[in-house]
């Protein structure tokens, strides 16, 4: 379904995933990108979310959850034969309870899963929280295994970051929905601290989970895996289709920049692309590279450029801005895509460059220069063990974890090598092997001849494992933003430009059940129907329309 409404770094091309509510962990990069977009997680991000409440006047009451850790996680969900309890090594996930509207015994649980990146509590800023509200259901939320401060093992070397995959995080929704529902006023909690105590048992509530992003992935697949513990799934923004080279990516990029409705224009587009085609001509002109005079300032390397793999991290500063923007446009985070089109088209500046530095100025407030040492501003921060400090809440560092998951799952890597309404496809120096195999042969020491995540015959695992656009399932809502670069991987309608899209779709072709729901809405971004309605200003008549299908969908999976 689809409302219409007007007109019909590399690791920072790396991951451009998953922000706001929804952290894309999937914005990838070094750099300007990180600082900017806090590129470590894919899913919401709820930092931004605490600072948006905070300027609403929530302040300190914006949630009335309750904050435990459950101490009865499985590190390894999936060990050889049967284990005895005295094998089992356990340690303690964050999770979130609130139970202001609970009505109590047969009321529903609304559970918000959380992706790669710190976990906050469910708040008024949310559309679940609405629906919560609406159904009287008791809402949780479940920290992500190695993410915020569920930290599962002693650090993060190779050898205990394989215990971080998606079929271990689903099995950890699995055993935290049976342990809440064995939970209630009758019985004494020694799992959690502080201890779990309900006012009633949901030992007969419909479960309803959520997710955005990575986490949207997450909310299918487990309705996909554990079909008997959840009753439905609203699935947002969620890239299904795993695909190493997501060159895509770039080219629903493109496209918004020349999409009216959201403030752009062919005129932008044009003047994008001829700002980076010029600026790679005159990177390129000297040796070493980004030597020439002739580039503005700020636009200059912040260090020499060595090395291909440096000119992939200085050219994905500048690809960087157009994503990180793209991704959360209209979304509470300035400048939008309106902003970078009217710095672009700005007919008083004539030089094409000038007017680029101006845009990324936007972007980066502040900064002199771009980063472009490969090592530096990309390998290094990902080679650091050490999970953050305790006590980090917010603030813990995903970026480690997160391409970590990407380079052994689902790839991701965004590149500047699709031909279609591309405006960067002159910025050759992101490509594959710069912008995904260089990253995870030389942060994680994988083999030399990696050639993208896990796979088999018939593709990536990711793919074969849970069908990829062919989830064949039920009671699944599906939400995508056509304005989203991440909708291209995900299950959209037919007449969408990226239907099926990407290297060996046809082997995971699209298919729909009957009780799954296509939602697919005009103009908007990343993950922005998790939003609560009117959270930035009056809502459009088509997030108007998603939320009515959410809800109404919602209602038959509680009923």
């Amino acid at each position: 379904e689809r409302y219409q409404e007007g007109m019909a770094s590399i690791v920072s091309s790396l991951l451009l995933l998953f922000l706001v509510p929804c952290d894309a962990g999937i914005l990838r990069g070094g750099g300007l990108l990180t600082k900017r977009f806090r590129l470590n997680s894919q899913h919401v991000d709820f930092l931004h979310l605490k600072h948006l409440e905070e300027s609403r006047g929530y302040g300190a009451k914006a949630s009335n959850s309750t904050t435990h850790f459950y101490n009865e996680a499985v590190l390894d969900h999936f060990g050889d034969g049967i284990p005895s309890a005295s094998s089992v090594s356990h340690w303690s996930q964050r999770y979130y309870v609130d139970d202001t509207f609970w009505g109590g015994d047969d009321f529903p649980v609304f559970l918000y899963i959380g992706g790669e990146g710190p976990q906050g509590p469910v708040s008024p800023s949310l559309f679940m929280y609405e629906l919560a509200q609406e159904h009287q259901a008791l809402v949780l939320a479940l920290e992500h295994r190695f993410y915020g401060e569920s930290q599962p093992t002693e650090d993060m070397s190779i050898s205990n970051l394989k215990f971080l995959t998606s079929h271990q995080a689903l099995a950890d929704l699995a055993r935290f929905v049976e342990y809440v529902k064995s939970s209630g006023p009758e019985t004494m909690d020694n799992a959690s601290t502080p201890p779990l105590e309900l006012k009633a048992s949901a030992v007969n509530s419909k479960v309803v989970v959520f997710g955005g992003s990575y986490p949207g992935d997450l909310s299918a697949w487990f309705k996909l895996k554990y079909p008997g513990i959840i009753s439905g799934s609203i699935a947002s923004s969620a890239p299904v289709f795993g695909e190493y080279n997501f060159e895509q990516y770039a080219q629903v990029v493109g496209t918004a920049l020349a999409y009216e409705l959201i403030g752009g224009s062919s005129e932008c587009y044009s003047a994008v692309k001829k700002a980076s085609d010029l600026l790679h001509e005159l990177v390129t002109s000297t040796s070493p590279y980004g030597t020439s005079k002739k580039i503005p300032d700020a636009l200059k390397p912040c260090s020499e450029i060595k090395s291909d793999l440096d000119l992939s991290t200085y050219e994905s500063q500048v690809m960087g801005a157009f994503q990180g923007v793209v991704q959360y446009n209209l979304e509470g985070r300035k400048p939008y895509v309106s902003d970078l089109c009217n710095a672009m088209t700005n007919e008083t500046e004539t030089d094409l460059l000038e007017r680029l530095s101006s845009t990324l100025a936007l972007v980066y407030e502040g900064q002199s220069c771009l980063p472009s040492s490969f090592q530096d501003d990309n390998v290094s921060p990902l080679a650091d063990t050490k999970f953050s400090r305790k006590g980090c809440d917010l603030e813990c560092s995903s970026m480690r974890q997160w391409i970590y998951q990407s380079c052994h799952e689902f790839g991701f890597f965004q590149t500047s090598t699709g031909g279609h309404m591309n405006p960067f496809i002159s910025l050759d120096s992101l490509g594959i092997k710069n912008a995904g195999a260089e990253i995870c042969k030389q942060a994680y020491n994988v083999s030399g001849d990696y050639t993208g995540p896990a796979s088999n015959p018939a593709g990536l695992v990711a793919n074969t494992a849970y069908g990829a656009r062919d989830l064949a399932s039920h009671n699944i809502t599906i939400v995508n933003g056509n304005m989203d670069p991440w909708h291209a991987l995900g299950i959209i309608n037919s007449t969408d430009p990226f239907f099926n899209d990407g290297d060996g779709a046809s082997r995971f072709s699209q298919q729909v059940t009957a009780s799954e729901s296509i939602v697919l809405i005009d103009g908007t971004a990343h993950c922005r129907d998790m939003y609560a309605t009117n959270v930035f200003g009056e809502d459009t008549v088509p997030i108007v329309w998603a939320h009515e299908v959410i809800r109404t969908n919602v209602a038959k999976y509680v009923g």
